[in-house]
């Protein structure tokens, strides 16, 4: 059995490898030494704790995030836990805690790295929690009050008497929850990031203990598209739709909607960042992009939050065989919102290309089918997309989970235009490409986006090949560079970040690889097996099925030729087959369009007075006997002007007017160019 991936088609025309090839000894990477310094804080965390509460305190919740106290309760000298006793404590204590830190500590690790680790753990260790608590505020967050009727947003499920009320969700005024989300500790043990499908035993549960039939979870990040609002989801044969946001704690949706903020993405180049709902943007409110210099098409502002988990909803009978498939919706990738200044430290590469290495939060969003958001039910949760043509949720509905003898929600707090997602902290490798004329990669171009997203799939798997990793850990993206060249198209950005939670220092480790990456990447993008049988991508090459939205963006040539230009800097000819074939497709085009309104033929190898070489140009003449010259012409190149020259063919030397059309015009939108090379004609 083979799927239609690049491993298997690896193995499937190379069997010998899989059979009796060599094989390669897993292994564990215990000499990172971020990795190393998360546990090192854990640690004195841990032992500062057990030094100061030998069990359960009057306090104590049962709740694992809750274990430290509040943020506000550290910050406070009053506390059993606090921010300044625990600096005492460790002062006290430091030869005692630096003897069992070294007892610890894995021995992959360098003498120098664990000499640095254990002499600075006390001051890293302080600084790291200062940093992370910076901005947190110094008093307690009152709870969300409970709701007294269906006009006014409930949590889900109240309590019965006598009952114990179910504890909130972990949110940032937790200590524990503060420090994992800022990446100060390891976060492999602590799912905080797990968002999960809720289908009800309807039968069996009630408003205060709803009973789940399956609840399935994912990531959520994955969890965005997976159980994306009227996503159907196949759970033992049968399909369920989701349909709410929900959470079995009272007070955790709520909760998440209180913290929402505001969501602004460019319409044409996909920029994107979260601002306070009460700052300097308003809803709807749309302005300039300062990314690729759009006019007001940074907007409109959108409220954002994170989802607690997602339902199908009781009312909705699963089906076994459904006969209309919803319009899907995906979430973005990974955005970075981060940026970079005067002083930000680069380090070199080539005169094209730098890097800066950092850890910072990357931004995932859902933004609805269309882009047009969901429509939120504050009061019980349930969730459409808001080009959903008769929406249910407007109106009076039934409330998603189980609430026997009062189903019904009045729908009156519905909120228009919602988007969902996430954020979340890791490494990131950023680097900075420098382009000069005649190439622009301009941010809102079709054909920069087929370049950028072509070069990300290289480079992440240049990177998980260098490394030895396993593909996915180390994922790239692109964006607009944040500087006056990048709005012209003559700088640009791509990053590499680590998938694991928290990051693994993957990405810096991929950075300081230096040129040897992207000449990795480029043996990639030249070196498919498929060789001519393969034009612009396949499985061989680039296309996996995690990347499957993207394999129309995918062209390994015009790839090939970004990073040749970013280590030479200078330009390479194009493939002259792909040249070629598109040549034959335009005169085609052109032919069926034009009719007899001009004379066309393919001539041979041209070079005019100019200089410029055409290879096997158009020639085209027009019914008031004007000559023109149709060139296809490399990709990356700035399209040009169209310029008077002189060609000889035959032994006749005639003025010709030279239009060279962009390669990859012609193949990924026909239409477009036949109509652009036809104005040209005709304005001449």
């Amino acid at each position: 059995f083979g799927g239609s991936d690049t491993h298997d088609e690896h193995f499937f025309s190379e069997p010998a490898g899989m059979i009796s090839g060599k094989v390669v000894d897993p292994t564990l990477s215990l000499d990172n030494v971020d990795i190393a310094r998360r546990h090192v804080r854990a640690f004195l965390l841990q032992s500062y704790h057990q030094a100061k509460i030998s069990g359960p305190g009057s306090a104590a919740t049962g709740d694992l995030f809750s274990v430290l106290g509040k943020v506000s309760d550290f910050l406070r000298s009053t506390s059993i836990l606090n921010r300044e006793d625990f600096g005492q404590w460790l002062a006290a204590n430091v030869a005692a805690l630096r003897l069992r830190v070294e007892d610890w500590l894995p021995q992959e690790l360098s003498t120098a790295d664990r000499l640095t680790i254990v002499s600075e753990m006390i001051v890293d260790c302080l600084k790291a929690i200062d940093d992370a608590l910076k901005g947190s505020e110094a008093g307690e967050v009152p709870a969300a009050q409970d709701a007294v009727d269906d006009d006014q947003p409930p949590a889900e499920v109240q309590p019965e008497e006598g009952e114990e009320k179910p504890q909130v969700r972990p949110d940032k005024n937790t200590l524990l929850d503060t420090l994992l989300y800022k990446g100060v500790l390891p976060r492999y043990a602590f799912p905080t990031d797990v968002a999960t499908f809720h289908v009800f035993d309807a039968e069996n549960s009630t408003r205060y203990r709803p009973q789940c039939s399956f609840a399935p979870s994912q990531g959520l990040s994955v969890a965005l598209t997976q159980y994306a609002p009227g996503k159907q989801v196949w759970i033992s044969g049968k399909c369920y739709t989701s349909g709410a946001i929900y959470s079995k704690n009272p007070k955790e949706r709520t909760k998440q909607w209180d913290d929402r903020q505001l969501h602004l993405e460019c319409s044409q180049c996909g920029f994107a960042f979260l601002a306070p709902k009460e700052g300097q943007y308003q809803v709807d409110q749309k302005v300039n992009c300062g990314a690729c210099n759009g006019q007001m098409t940074l907007g409109p502002a959108r409220h954002w939050f994170r989802p607690t988990g997602f339902a199908h909803p009781t009312n909705v009978p699963a089906l076994t065989s459904p006969d209309d498939m919803p319009e899907v919706s995906y979430a973005t990738r990974a955005k970075l919102t981060m940026r970079s200044d005067a002083a930000t430290s680069w380090t070199e590469l080539s005169n094209r290309v730098r890097y800066h290495t950092t850890r910072t939060h990357l931004l995932v969003s859902n933004t609805g089918p269309g882009k047009q958001g969901y429509l939120y039910c504050t009061t019980c949760g349930r969730i459409e997309a808001s080009s959903t043509p008769h929406a249910t949720v407007t109106a009076a509905h039934s409330k998603p989970f189980p609430d026997k003898g009062n189903q019904t929600c009045r729908g009156s707090f519905v909120v228009r235009d919602v988007v969902l997602g996430t954020d979340f902290i890791t490494d990131v490798a950023l680097f900075s490409l420098k382009l000069q004329e005649p190439i622009r990669l301009l941010p809102a171009d079709s054909i920069s986006h087929v370049a950028l997203r072509t070069l990300c799939e290289a480079l992440s798997r240049a990177a998980t090949t260098l490394l030895q990793i396993e593909a996915g850990e180390v994922m790239a993206e692109f964006r607009p560079a944040l500087t006056p060249e990048g709005v012209v198209g003559l700088e640009t950005e791509i990053f590499l970040y680590d998938t694991l939670p928290g990051g693994a220092g993957f990405s810096k480790q991929a950075a300081q690889l230096g040129i040897q990456l992207f000449r990795t990447a480029l043996d990639m993008l030249q070196g498919c097996k498929q060789g001519t049988k393969c034009p612009l991508s396949c499985y061989r090459c680039l296309r996996t099925f995690r990347n499957r939205i993207d394999h129309g963006a995918l062209d390994r040539r015009t790839g090939a030729a970004l990073v040749e230009y970013l280590l030479s800097g200078t330009l390479p000819p194009f493939e002259p087959s792909r040249l070629l074939a598109s040549t034959d497709i335009l005169f085609a085009d052109l032919e069926r369009r034009s009719e007899s309104e001009l004379e066309l033929s393919i001539g041979d190898e041209t070079t005019d007075s100019e200089g410029a070489v055409h290879l096997r140009p158009i020639h085209a003449v027009t019914a008031a006997g004007r000559h023109f010259l149709i060139s296809t012409g490399n990709p990356l190149r700035e399209a040009q002007v169209p310029y008077a020259a002189s060609v000889t063919s035959g032994g006749v030397t005639r003025k010709v007017t030279v239009v060279e059309m962009n390669e990859l015009l012609i193949r990924k939108n026909l239409a477009q160019a036949t109509l652009q090379a036809l104005d040209e004609l005709r304005r001449s």
